[in-house]
């Protein structure tokens, strides 16, 4: 978490730097009409995660990456939308069904070092505030997740074809648990502007998944560095 919020620090101090120097320029940031293009790392906060039954998963904090495109319908809000993808390990306790010999706890089997891949599809509307090169600003958004435990589901698979060039091939695959819920989000920032086409925007995001079976719906906390490159309008 440190080190996190120092990079953010750090970011924020140099573009702060770099935005009064263009301030004194004029530039305001993006204009009504401009597109944006987005890109860079998402600092992912660890998370505890209880399900009904009795199971749960303590999700370790991880560093993952968004990619995303926005578009200026005023000079202050940008609609847009954004893809993420994030790698994490996990522990974790499955609570197994009560046994059906009277006196016994239910069967319990623990998860020890498991890897959950994950990735979300957001579209999102983000309103700056103020004028001038350092602009604060607050976003909403609404989208879709992705999980994949990589826990077995099942034995695995295989699939045979015939190739023109090869012959016959064949290749494996194992079939895993996995989720796919809806998601939204609340966030807010600081978006430093060095020039009419070039900002970066350091904010803090989270984010709630509507995970099947869970005793709350599980939110996730982020710190964001996006870097941004606009492309303006032709009037």
């Amino acid at each position: 978490m440190k080190h996190y919020l120092l990079i953010l620090a750090s970011s924020a101090a140099l573009a702060a730097s770099q935005g009064a120097g263009a301030q004194a320029m004029g530039s305001g940031g993006g204009a009504m009409g401009d597109w944006e293009f987005r890109i860079g790392p998402v600092f992912q906060q660890s998370k505890n995660v209880s399900f009904n039954g009795g199971s749960k998963a303590d999700i370790d904090s991880t560093t993952g990456v968004k990619i995303g495109a926005g578009f200026y319908v005023t000079d202050q809000l940008i609609i847009g939308g954004n893809f993420g993808y994030g790698q994490s390990s996990f522990n974790g306790t499955v609570q197994g069904n009560s046994s059906s010999t009277p006196g016994l706890p239910p069967s319990t089997a623990q998860i020890e070092g498991g890897h959950v891949d994950f990735s979300t599809l957001m579209f999102d509307a983000t309103y700056t505030l103020l004028q001038g090169p350092i602009k604060p600003f607050g976003k909403v958004g609404l989208g879709w997740n992705w999980i994949n435990t990589n826990i077995a589901s099942g034995p695995p698979q295989t699939g045979c074809w015939w190739d023109p060039w090869w012959g016959y091939v064949c290749s494996g695959y194992q079939p895993t648990h996995g989720a796919s819920s809806f998601a939204y989000q609340v966030g807010a920032g600081v978006q430093f502007n060095f020039n009419p086409s070039f900002a970066i925007d350091a904010d803090y995001q989270y984010t709630w998944i509507d995970l099947k079976n869970t005793s709350s719906t599980p939110g996730f906390g982020a710190f964001e560095l996006l870097f941004v490159w606009r492309f303006p309008a032709y009037h």
